[in-house]
């Protein structure tokens, strides 16, 4: 009895510390997980003494890993879909806890027959201790290379007196690019100090402003390196469009993509990422034979090089307020109040019905 008892002490221990230092999941999560999944450990004592120091660990690996894909499915049959989500996101580190927390558990029970216990313990330890440290050390440099933030910056255009500039709507957090960012559109763009801010200018003479900036985290790695891109929505889309918009190979990259009508994307800045891609979705919307931006939502797609460990990270939506309004060519205009340009402006919102 004292044996099963050390087994299941040891089990549950080693995964709440883990859990704690590795941020698997909370705390109480752990601590309550650990209880069940500590008994399943203990259960195995007989089978750790007869297979020997040999077997024993493989043994507690093989049912660690089970435990945790038997609760996987667990979580998607019957959980809440935040857990499920949540569950997607920490699969591969769960699953490198709990195998080395059995693991370890296995080896110490199998120890115990042939050693003292402070030979058994520390035996146990380090095993545990390894088989979690370099799983999770290959985790964290995958993660740092692929899911780390994604931030967008939409520059758009407006049609302005050449001595104004946009008027955004009052309240309305004004974006900004960093120094960084101006100087890397130097290389590519004519970029002015004018009335409404630093502006860049195309080959057409088209002024683009900052509109907002939205920064898309993988909840499992919210600190890591931001890649940036410069996102470039020119006037004239009068059709919803889908874009697969390439990002920087370097996790803390800063990129331009400029992006057109048929999904045409033109991309500079470096190597593209082979792992990370972002898909941006455009609505539009016709009233009164005029068409206006309505909706722009971005999602983030990445792929680790061991396969499609996370789950996609979307928006719910980007209010677009584009300061342009366009009037669709396939309609004639027509000389009414409606139809007759206006000066656009930053903040401007289709009135909703």
């Amino acid at each position: 009895m004292k044996t099963y008892a050390r087994t299941y002490w040891f089990t549950w221990a080693f995964l709440v510390v883990a859990a704690a230092l590795t941020g698997v999941a909370s705390l109480k999560d752990a601590f309550f997980g650990g209880l069940f999944a500590a008994l399943l450990s203990a259960l195995l004592t007989q089978p750790y003494e007869r297979c020997g120091p040999r077997y024993a660990p493989l043994i507690g690996a093989t049912a660690g890993t089970l435990w945790v894909v038997a609760m996987f499915f667990r979580i998607r049959w019957f959980g809440y879909p935040d857990e499920f989500e949540m569950a997607q996101w920490t699969l591969g580190t769960d699953i490198s806890v709990h195998a080395a927390g059995f693991a370890g558990a296995a080896l110490m029970t199998a120890l115990l027959v042939r050693t003292d216990f402070p030979k058994a313990l520390g035996g146990g330890l380090l095993l545990a201790a390894a088989m979690t440290v370099v799983p999770y050390g290959v985790i964290a440099w995958i993660d740092h290379r692929v899911a780390g933030p994604v931030e967008l910056v939409l520059l758009v255009s407006a049609e302005v007196a050449p001595d104004e500039g946009p008027v955004r709507r009052p309240g309305s957090v004004q974006a900004s690019l960093t120094p960084a960012e101006v100087v890397f559109l130097k290389e590519r763009m004519l970029i002015v100090e004018g009335p409404g801010g630093v502006e860049a200018l195309d080959e057409q003479g088209r002024r683009y402003w900052p509109l907002w900036r939205r920064k898309l985290v993988y909840p499992g790695n919210p600190g890591g390196p931001v890649r940036t891109v410069l996102l470039i929505v020119p006037p004239g889309l009068v059709a919803p469009e889908t874009w697969s918009v390439p990002v920087h190979q370097d996790p803390k990259g800063l990129s331009l993509a400029i992006v057109g009508a048929g999904k045409a994307v033109k991309f500079s800045g470096g190597p593209v990422s082979q792992a990370v891609r972002l898909e941006l979705f455009l609505t539009v919307k016709s009233k009164d034979e005029v068409t206006v931006y309505q909706n722009l939502q971005a999602e983030v797609f990445r792929n680790s090089p061991v396969g499609n460990l996370y789950a996609n990270i979307r928006t719910q939506g980007l209010a677009a307020a584009f300061p342009t309004t366009l009037v669709d060519p396939k309609t004639p205009a027509k000389a009414d109040e409606k139809t007759k340009p206006r000066r656009p402006s930053f903040g401007d919102v289709p009135a909703a019905k």
